[in-house]
C-alpha cells in the first residue's frame, strides 16, 4: 500500500530504519512490563519493535490514511491500541488511564505543544523517550547559554532532559531540512520543586525574564509592574547581577530569585 507524506502534520518517515530503530530501543530502554504511548506512528515500523518489547502499545494517529496501514498490520495483535486523534486533544484521564513511557518519533511542528500536554499528564507519564529537531534538543538539553528557554525551565521544574544522540537528515524521507535527535525527559516522581514554589508563581517569574531576550532581568521583571530600584534591590538579595539575561540563570537561581521577590 503506497503512501503520500503529509507536509501539514509533518511527516518524514525514517529510511535508515534498522540503525535508529535499535538505537532508540536500546536508550529507552523498553520492558516486557512497560505500557507504551507512541505518537505518531506513521507505517509502523517503531511501533512493531515496541509491540514484541513492552506488554502494550497505544499509539496516537491523527492521519486517517495511515489508518488502514496501521489496522492491517498490527490489528490482530492484543497488545497494539489505536487511537485515531489529535494527540493533543487526548484525555489522558478517560483513554489511557494508566502509567505509560512515551516512545515517539513526534510531529516536529507541535514539539513544544506535546512535551507540555505530557507534562500535564505527568500523574500517567513517567518516562519521555521523544525524536525531535536536534536544535529543540540542544535547547531543552541546554545548562547554560542563550539556547535556553521557558520551555527549559520548564522541562527543569519538572524533571531532567538529556541529549541522547542525533540523527542526520538524510535519513528520513523526504528529507527535512535539519538533522533530528533523540532525547529523554524523565518526569520527577515527587513533587519537590511544586511544594518550594508553585507552579503559578514560578512561570510568573520564568516568562516575565524571558519576555524580551534582548534585555536585561531588570527591564524584563519590571514588566510584572515592580519599579525597577526594587527589582534592582530583589536581584541584590538574591545575589543576582541584573544585568545578567534570563538565559545564563540556572534553574536553582531562579528558584531562588523566585523566592527573595515573593517574600
Amino acid at each position: 500500500m503506497s503512501f503520500k507524506h503529509k507536509k501539514k502534520f509533518g511527516q518524514n518517515f525514517l529510511t535508515n530504519q534498522g540503525e535508529v530503530l535499535k538505537q532508540i530501543m536500546e536508550v529507552s530502554g523498553v520492558e516486557e512490563t512497560d505500557v507504551i504511548l507512541e505518537i505518531g506512528p506513521g507505517e509502523g515500523a517503531l511501533t512493531e519493535l515496541l509491540l514484541e518489547a513492552s506488554s502494550k502499545v497505544n499509539c496516537v494517529e491523527i492521519d486517517r490514511d495511515l489508518e488502514k496501514i496501521l489496522i492491517k498490520k498490527f490489528d490482530e495483535n492484543p497488545k497494539f491500541n489505536l487511537i485515531m486523534q489529535d494527540v493533543l486533544t487526548v484525555d489522558f484521564d478517560k483513554q489511557i488511564g494508566e502509567k505509560v513511557k512515551v516512545v515517539a518519533n513526534i510531529p516536529y511542528y507541535i514539539t513544544s505543544p506535546i512535551i507540555n500536554k505530557l507534562i500535564e499528564n505527568r500523574k500517567y507519564v513517567d518516562e519521555i523517550y521523544i525524536m525531535v529537531q536536534k536544535e529543540v534538543a540542544e535547547r531543552i538539553c541546554a545548562k547554560s547559554g542563550k539556547e535556553r528557554s521557558t520551555l527549559t525551565l520548564a522541562v527543569e521544574y519538572f524533571g531532567d532532559a538529556e541529549y541522547l544522540f542525533t540523527i542526520p537528515k538524510e535519513f528520513f524521507q523526504p528529507v527535512p531540512k535539519v538533522d533530528s535527535a533523540f532525547m529523554s525527559i524523565k518526569l520527577r516522581k515527587d513533587n519537590s520543586r511544586i511544594e518550594e514554589i508553585p507552579e503559578d508563581t514560578f512561570f510568573k517569574y520564568v516568562k516575565a525574564s524571558f519576555s524580551n531576550k534582548r534585555k536585561n532581568l531588570i527591564n524584563n521583571i519590571s514588566t510584572l509592574g515592580i519599579p525597577k530600584d526594587i527589582v534592582r534591590e530583589k536581584l541584590e538579595q538574591a545575589e543576582i547581577d541584573g544585568k545578567r539575561r534570563a538565559e545564563t540563570l540556572s534553574i536553582d537561581e531562579f528558584m531562588n530569585l523566585i523566592k527573595v521577590f515573593e517574600k
